[in-house]
């Protein structure tokens, strides 16, 4: 067995959260209703005549449904991460009849074989392989095909924020993390890797830096070092952005709208077009946001919770790191799994 031997700054058991940091833009943009390709075209003040040529349809699909890959990279501003991990891989599935969404979250530390006979966690797959490996190897683990995908990173969700003005944030319990990781100082000492961050509660505005610190603190007191913690602080900052990016104030101001949209067109690795964007912006019309249904796959819930994995003791075979594999030896019962959240009496 051959396998790629990545730096994944391999961490003890903890379960993936439905929603990370690095995501999080390209959700609410494909997902909830934001309107800046409607108001960008070739005339910025008649976005009607733009989408009018244009349909949710022509979005691709099997069987009734649009699946998109997101994942978040580590790569950062100053590039002092060599190897570029997506340690965030959550697929969105949009039901074209039913108007429901299923998000489906990946652990990072899975492993999996390549089609070239490598073997890796699949966070590292992106980094040799490119897209068109990654999305292969997705497609292997759920049983589902991927029609697009889209790949981002710390400093875009950053500059967003600060381009919206900030994001109204209630935190609602004030904590303290003390091993908060540093940019810049992956390779450093230990004791030099990290800084004390607090939160006080109550209403606030982040601006694009205290607000990655909010959502991908991992280690806060006070109840707040959990997974399901943090899941919930990134769907408070999810919320805010989607208030700020269809407030008036926004959607009035052409500037605003140019720089986040030559974000997304310059920062994104994506397959999704100009057209693709404006298809999902009449999708999202559609789209119940009450009908969202989150899917874990992990190594510590029920089997019918997605506790379908498992972490081998034996690491021997696996580069001496610690990894997930499927309970029954293959995906198939992952197959089974994601065809009854996205097809079948569990939606």
């Amino acid at each position: 067995m051959k396998y790629i031997a990545v730096n994944t700054r391999n961490r003890k058991h903890k379960k993936s959260g439905v929603f990370n940091i690095k995501v999080i833009i390209i959700v609410v943009t494909l997902l909830s209703g934001v309107t800046i390709v409607g108001f960008l075209g070739k005339n910025i003040f008649d976005p009607i005549s733009i989408v009018t040529n244009v349909s949710a349809a022509n979005l691709k699909e099997t069987d009734g449904r649009t699946n998109i890959l997101l994942m978040g990279s580590d790569r950062r501003a100053e590039n002092t991460v060599t190897s570029e991990l997506t340690d965030t891989l959550l697929v969105v599935s949009v039901g074209r009849v039913d108007h429901d969404v299923v998000l489906i979250s990946l652990p990072r530390d899975l492993w999996i074989a390549s089609q070239y006979g490598y073997h890796s966690k699949i966070n590292a797959v992106y980094s040799y392989g490119g897209s068109t490996d990654i999305i292969k190897a997705v497609e292997s683990v759920l049983g589902v095909p991927t029609h697009y995908y889209g790949v981002i990173n710390f400093q875009l969700f950053k500059d967003v924020i600060d381009i919206l003005g900030g994001v109204n944030v209630n935190v609602e319990n004030a904590f303290t993390d003390y091993f908060y990781p540093i940019e810049g100082k992956e390779n450093a000492p230990r004791a030099e890797r990290y800084e004390v961050v607090t939160f006080e509660a109550g209403p606030q505005t982040m601006d694009g830096k205290t607000a990655l610190m909010f959502v991908r603190s991992r280690k806060g007191d006070n109840g707040e070092g959990t997974d399901f913690a943090r899941s919930a602080r990134q769907q408070k900052v999810i919320a805010s952005i989607k208030t700020k990016l269809l407030s008036l104030e926004t959607l009035v101001n052409p500037i605003k709208l140019k720089e986040l949209y030559d974000l997304y067109e310059n920062k994104v690795d994506t397959n999704i077009t100009f057209t693709d964007i404006q298809g999902f912006y009449l999708l999202s019309q559609q789209v119940d946001f009450d009908k969202v249904t989150s899917v874990v796959l992990d190594d510590r819930s029920a089997a019918d919770e997605g506790g379908l994995l498992y972490a081998p003791k034996n690491t021997e075979l696996y580069g001496d790191a610690y990894v997930l594999i499927p309970k029954t030896g293959d995906f198939s019962q992952i197959h089974a799994y994601v065809q009854r959240y996205i097809f079948g009496e569990n939606k």
